[in-house]
């Protein structure tokens, strides 16, 4: 399929919403799409030991709320069983100003935001649930996983949103990554897939305790991505926009991919010159 044009310093709407297309269908045991829950299981009685408990949160479905464990902490919590075979993914975007440039085809920030919606919609599709947490350059914005369609579309309209807000910031600094991972972590429940999108800007000299932390917790994706200018390094100096201005330097080498190695985090390249469709998993071979 062909997808809407535009600009590739802008994140489309039209566009995010259009990559649904481009997702095989194909369905995992046990997940329901009727429900708003997303789970089909036994119907008569729970048939599983107890696996988790969690606090609730927006979207999550109200008959798995434990009332034991409400009473016990004051607040709804949420329980989840061996039989659950939801999946949930987190997505996380990193919006921060040093991802808002391009040579090429797109904005990182850009290829980012339709990659991780690509992998939002699969996972809508297949019966799971999606939420959202977009890394601005001093805090971050999030969305609680929910099913269905209807998620992916607000997610969808998160993402326009917001890029377009962090391109109209002046850029006055910016957190390293590692804090804004520990920020991830702590909203993150338990066994969530977290797909990261980032060009591993700034790290951070505690990336490797942050990573490690959270993948004890929940399993981690990185979409590492990569203008032209990072896998093939011109010579000279360049104007580059940078959000709403312009800096001149000189473009190096990325140490990215082997900072990831280094800390045994699992990462994926994710080219910025190249489309979404042509780096897709749902590519027709």
């Amino acid at each position: 399929m062909t997808l809407p044009a535009a600009s590739g310093a802008e994140v489309s709407l039209d566009r995010l919403v259009a990559l649904a297309g481009l997702v095989r269908p194909e369905t995992t045991a046990g997940l329901s799409h009727g429900l708003s829950g997303g789970l089909s299981g036994p119907k008569r009685g729970d048939g599983a030991d107890l696996f988790d408990l969690r606090p609730y949160q927006d979207g999550d479905d109200l008959r798995r709320i434990d009332p034991a464990a409400t009473a016990r902490s004051g607040r709804p919590q949420v329980r989840s069983r061996h039989e659950d075979v939801e999946r949930t993914l987190l997505l996380v975007a990193d919006f921060r100003s040093p991802m808002l440039w391009g040579t090429r085809g797109r904005f990182r920030s850009v290829a980012a935001a339709e990659a991780l919606a690509l992998a939002g919609w699969r996972a809508v599709l297949a019966g799971g649930r999606v939420g959202l947490v977009v890394l601005r350059d001093a805090d971050l914005d999030v969305i609680a996983p929910q099913p269905r369609e209807a998620a992916m579309l607000r997610i969808a309209g998160a993402l326009a949103q917001h890029h377009a807000e962090a391109l109209a910031a002046a850029a006055d600094g910016h957190d390293t990554l590692a804090p804004l991972l520990d920020a991830v972590s702590a909203r993150a429940a338990p066994g969530v897939s977290i797909c990261l999108a980032t060009g591993l800007d700034d790290p951070g000299p505690d990336l490797g305790t942050a990573a490690a932390a959270l993948m004890r917790k929940c399993p981690l994706e990185v979409l590492l991505v990569q203008d032209a200018v990072e896998t093939e390094v011109p010579r000279g100096r360049f104007a580059a926009r940078i959000g709403a201005g312009f800096r001149r330097g000189r473009f190096g080498p990325s140490p990215s991919a082997d900072i990831l190695t280094r800390h045994d985090i699992p990462f994926r390249l994710l080219r910025a010159d190249l489309p979404v469709e042509d780096q897709s998993e749902d590519r027709a071979a």
